[in-house]
């Protein structure tokens, strides 16, 4: 995976004034690349730029060596697959013949799909897990079925660069997680080279094998680990009352903490959910105070006393206060 298959010489991305400047990117063959940033700050005007859908402001980009600037529209649509976030309208056609619609670059209209592109078709939907979704209709589908669906027919176009533009957005998190972690899995097991624009970061930094943080017109690219640390990325993010808690590895809400309680926990799935109503009722955790909640062997304790339920720990200890 060391061969080098996307270059991105010094490009200014916008519109009347540009939105980002000096992008300096080197992309490997089969690397998944995250794009994240605050919005506003270029994440889906970069994916657009990179699809032709956007003039350049100034700067070349470079797919397995030539200049994108040289392709016609047919050339560039086999070259580079996109997925975005949701469509507007779902048709209602079978599942099979929208993942088809991945061979039309290759091809006028339908009637001429050979034997070649209906492999790929197929392949494309065992690579996705949909082969179950092949016969049910587009429009009756989940929205991450769909999601998976758009995906095979990204994959059926058989490019070297699929760019994906915040295709988990409006997913709920079991779905977010899902389309992730296929993206990951894709990356590795077909080597191509996938750039998913998102502004879930946590998704982003636990999969992503290079970064793109766009920063206030700042472009930077490298590890997500190294990137996330130099540019402080969760500071940058967090609010006045939304903080990252780096021990909890998530934003949370910064409750206004007005009392002080003892916990002392065995560690337990319920330690945390204790913890955590504690903190939403307005406790601060600490050493120093005489109040004591206990948590041991699925029970919860209020100094001696024990506890049915979480919210009789609050009732009381609100009234011990």
């Amino acid at each position: 995976m060391n061969e080098s298959i996307l270059h991105i010489n010094n490009l200014s991305i916008g519109y009347s004034k540009p939105i980002c400047s000096n992008i300096q990117a080197n992309v490997k063959k089969g690397e998944l690349v995250g794009l994240t940033g605050k919005n506003g700050s270029g994440k889906s005007t970069l994916i657009r730029s990179l699809l032709g859908l956007e003039l350049l402001l100034s700067g070349e980009i470079f797919l397995q060596g030539e200049n994108l600037k040289n392709w016609e529209v047919k050339k560039r649509s086999q070259k580079i697959a996109a997925v975005f976030s949701r469509l507007n309208q779902v048709p209602a056609i079978p599942v099979f013949d929208l993942v088809a619609l991945g061979r039309l670059p290759f091809h006028s209209n339908f009637s001429k799909l050979n034997s070649n592109d209906k492999d790929w078709i197929h392949h494309a939907i065992e690579l996705v897990g949909i082969v179950d979704l092949k016969n049910r209709f587009a429009n009756q589908l989940s929205d991450g079925q769909l999601q998976m669906v758009m995906i095979a027919r990204a994959l059926a176009q058989d490019t070297e660069l699929v760019l994906m533009d915040e295709p988990t957005s409006h997913l709920d998190i079991e779905n977010q997680f899902k389309i992730f972690e296929l993206i990951h899995k894709l990356s590795e097991e077909t080597e191509k080279t996938f750039i998913v624009a998102s502004h879930q970061i946590e998704l982003v930094l636990q999969n992503a094998s290079q970064i793109w943080w766009l920063d206030d017109g700042e472009f930077h690219a490298g590890l997500p680990e190294q990137i996330a640390y130099e540019q402080q990325i969760f500071e940058k993010l967090s609010q006045e009352k939304i903080r990252f808690d780096y021990a909890m590895g998530s934003f949370r809400f910064q409750h206004l903490k007005n009392k002080k309680v003892n916990l002392v926990t065995d560690g337990s799935d319920l330690a945390y959910w204790v913890k955590h109503a504690l903190e939403r009722n307005g406790f601060e955790v600490s050493n120093d105070s005489a109040l004591k909640v206990i948590v041991n062997k699925g029970f919860v304790y209020l100094d001696d006393f024990k506890l049915k339920s979480l919210r009789s720990l609050i009732e009381k200890i609100n009234k011990n206060e």
